[in-house]
């Protein structure tokens, strides 16, 4: 009988517990507009993972830019969590794209934390508004700026996003 009711407590945490999508931490705006204007690391949601998440692995993947072979232009990076994130801005004047890979995440929830890491280094040009069933928030217009874009798979979610012309 203890054998059973030891099962049944043990289901019951277990759903709790590892059956909940994962809850990312609320951006800090004003201090993620801080560092940003600092000059130092100005890629928002780096910033955010630095601030929020204790890092798992050292930067991998390295490539160098081909007219400075001493500065990192594109790198992957694992936090906690099982967060991975990866960047890439090697071509002159060609934007930056970064991908961030989270444990599955409720879509309302990951569309909130989007639009806070979007208000930190927002453009004046266009706002950004949500197309596509909810899945990409990008301009309203095609302009220059930001793009989102949420894909989801089985245990896990990602994030895409280009900045740039």
């Amino acid at each position: 009988m203890k054998n059973l009711i030891f099962t049944f407590i043990f289901f019951i945490l277990s759903s709790l517990t590892f059956g909940q999508d994962f809850i990312p931490i609320e951006p800090n705006v004003i201090k993620l507009q801080e560092q940003i204007s600092s000059g130092e690391n100005t890629e928002v949601i780096f910033n955010y993972l630095i601030n929020n998440y204790k890092m798992t692995s050292e930067k991998s993947e390295l490539e160098y830019y081909e007219w400075d072979k001493s500065k990192v232009c594109a790198f992957t990076q694992e936090f906690e969590n099982g967060i991975k994130y990866s960047v890439f801005e090697c071509k002159e004047a060609g934007g930056i794209s970064v991908d961030l890979e989270l444990p599955k995440i409720n879509r309302a929830e990951l569309m909130k934390w989007i639009e806070k890491i979007y208000e930190v280094d927002k453009m004046d040009i266009d706002q950004n508004v949500w197309k596509e069933d909810n899945s990409k928030f990008e301009p309203k217009e095609v302009n220059p700026g930001c793009y989102f874009e949420i894909k989801e798979k089985n245990n896990k979610t990602i994030v895409e996003l280009y900045c740039g012309c």
